[in-house]
């Protein structure tokens, strides 16, 4: 993984909003349906700012999954909710995706 540094605050604050943005578009993108649990995962491996997203708040954005049936789904495969979005599998992000077009 890539080390940053950093000579100024500004820096700091910068990179931060950089993570926070690309993680708001990735969920917003999951929320559209731009996203198959396929190229999640491939998403998530690839892009480092990701790494420690919720997975709840990925499953949550999956179209038809609601808040309830985002955790019902996550609590049948054994995934706390707070786990990053690096730890799920493929085959529980298909779970996921196919929870929500049920």
């Amino acid at each position: 993984m890539k080390v940053a540094s950093f000579s100024t605050l500004s820096e700091v604050e910068t990179a931060i909003a950089e993570v926070l943005q690309g993680r708001e578009q990735f969920t917003a993108a999951v929320a559209r349906g731009e996203f198959h649990a396929i190229s999640v995962g491939e998403f998530i491996i690839s892009h480092p700012h990701v790494h420690a997203l919720y997975v709840v708040k990925v499953a949550e954005s999956v179209p038809g999954m609601g808040k309830v049936s985002a955790r019902r789904t996550l609590d049948e495969l054994g995934v706390n909710y707070l786990s990053p979005c690096l730890s799920i599998t493929s085959v529980q992000w298909e779970t996921l995706f196919a929870g929500g077009q049920q």
